[in-house]
């Protein structure tokens, strides 16, 4: 858990040093994103990336779209680039090329895991050769669906209840070689209990086999259980804290329910706005990845 707080204290020394115009250590094991920040529901191996010279360029705006999508809209921009920096990084800890589901949470709601979610499923989608999943499994506040201009249902809770067939809830989006399952509607249900359904298992089972990563949306980790039970049928999960907002206390609870779920915690964004305003309305976020060290929370353990 010093883990997080250490992050976070280096990230804010990162940020005052920039200030400062000191330049940044290139054996900083960090990586800089910056893209717009989340989306409130109801509104609106690095050797196989794709060669820059074969990108085709920015695509025109499909109406609805959200302009979040930097990678979408704008494929040579710096910020869409630093999205390809943390794909790096994902993809370089995973040299056997497995199939991978990872699961993107936060420590409290409106932190930028759902911007994230797509960013950097758009961006993974870039590689031709990987089929590439964006699943919504936040079924209270579930935003992705608008965001793509897509059906938000059938969906998930459908597949998990019985409702829908697997393939019936698995939709092609805007974005090329990017498929999108959305959260659908519980019909009343408990989405924990939904969750905890005996298909769950068996459902991402078959997502993991069909895609070569999938990228899943889940809600915050201090707030609600669902992702106590979703990260037990994922390979990791990454956790999203902004600077400024995230209180220490808030983001060392989310690490200790994930831990105590014995679900893997593969990295830490670190996200902290600089400015306010902005091209895209949304201000300029940037994002630093530090990856989860588990000698030391080992370590940690052993030594009481």
């Amino acid at each position: 858990m010093g883990r997080i707080a250490d992050a976070l204290k280096r990230a804010e020394m990162e940020r005052e040093a920039a200030r400062g115009g000191e330049a940044e250590s290139a054996a900083a094991a960090v990586a800089t994103i910056e893209a717009p920040t989340e989306v409130e529901a109801g509104s609106e191996n690095a050797a196989s990336e794709e060669p820059a010279a074969s990108r085709k360029p920015s695509l025109d705006v499909v109406t609805g779209l959200h302009e979040s999508l930097i990678p979408f809209f704008q494929r040579s921009s710096s910020v869409t680039e630093q999205y390809r920096s943390l794909r790096t990084r994902l993809l370089s800890q995973n040299p056997q090329y497995e199939h991978r589901v990872l699961a993107i949470t936060s420590a409290i709601p409106r932190e930028g895991k759902s911007v994230t979610t797509l960013n950097l499923s758009c961006t993974i989608a870039e590689i031709r050769h990987l089929r590439v999943l964006a699943v919504d499994a936040d079924f209270r506040r579930g935003s992705l669906a608008r965001m793509l201009k897509v059906k938000e249902g059938p969906g998930l809770a459908e597949v998990l209840s019985g409702k829908v067939n697997y393939s019936d809830a698995i939709q092609p989006t805007p974005i090329p070689n990017l498929m999108f399952m959305p959260a659908g509607r519980t019909h009343g249900r408990p989405a924990a209990e939904i969750l905890a359904s005996a298909a769950t298992r068996p459902i991402f089972k078959r997502i993991q086999n069909e895609f070569h990563y999938t990228i899943v949306d889940t809600p915050p980790a201090t707030t609600v259980t669902d992702v106590g039970i979703i990260g037990q049928v994922c390979n990791g999960v990454v956790l999203v804290v902004r600077l400024h907002r995230t209180d220490e206390a808030a983001a060392k609870r989310a690490v200790r329910l994930l831990q105590s779920n014995n679900i893997s915690i593969v990295g830490c964004l670190v996200v902290g706005r600089d400015r306010p305003g902005g091209r895209y309305g949304y201000g300029y976020p940037y994002y630093r990845y530090y990856r989860y060290d588990y000698r030391e929370k080992e370590t940690s353990r052993s030594s009481r």
